[in-house]
């Protein structure tokens, strides 16, 4: 390795939050300090309803991204898609509307308008995971009309994805 590293030792791991230990521990490709190493005191309750595991599409699931991938999808994203995200995580559940997205994005009067984004945020994730099936959002029910026009669909994310989303826009 020719780049600058850190060495954290594992009694100090020890004494980060459950998310910041999920997720080094993510990055290592494992899901939990071993069963003989775990603190005593008890860890703070991860804010997010499923288990800290990278998990993709395939395995029935959007694909669940720690902080650290967030980050890397963030990056040499356009405006336009960063406003998406921001709207995604400052929705109070995983769950968020288009119609937000659209109403947030400058320029922006309806879904295709938006096309671009969904197209870079799937591309991006896939690129970052390597899986070439993994899905960030998955469209959840039925679109949502106005008459014949078609005005709003409700996008769900993974659990840790949405938490990595709030904690990298420090919502």
């Amino acid at each position: 390795m020719t780049e600058p590293a850190f060495i954290i030792p594992l009694n100090v791991v020890k004494s980060f939050s459950a998310t910041t230990q999920s997720e080094i521990f993510a990055y290592y490709g494992a899901t939990a300090i071993p069963e003989g190493d775990r603190p005593l005191a008890p860890q703070p309750a991860a804010p997010f309803a499923s288990p800290p595991v990278v998990a993709m599409a395939g395995d029935e699931v959007p694909a669940e991204l720690t902080l650290a991938l967030v980050r890397k999808l963030a990056d040499r994203l356009s405006e336009k898609t960063l406003i998406a995200l921001r709207i995604i995580a400052q929705s109070e559940t995983r769950q968020f509307h288009l119609k937000d997205v659209v109403a947030a994005t400058p320029g922006a009067k309806d879904y295709m308008d938006l096309r671009g984004v969904w197209s870079a945020l799937t591309r991006r994730t896939r690129n970052i995971l390597g899986d070439s099936k993994a899905e960030l959002i998955w469209w959840v029910g039925d679109h949502i009309y106005e008459g014949d026009d078609y005005v709003d669909h409700i996008g769900e994310v993974a659990p840790l994805t949405h938490n990595s989303l709030r904690t990298f826009f420090n919502l």
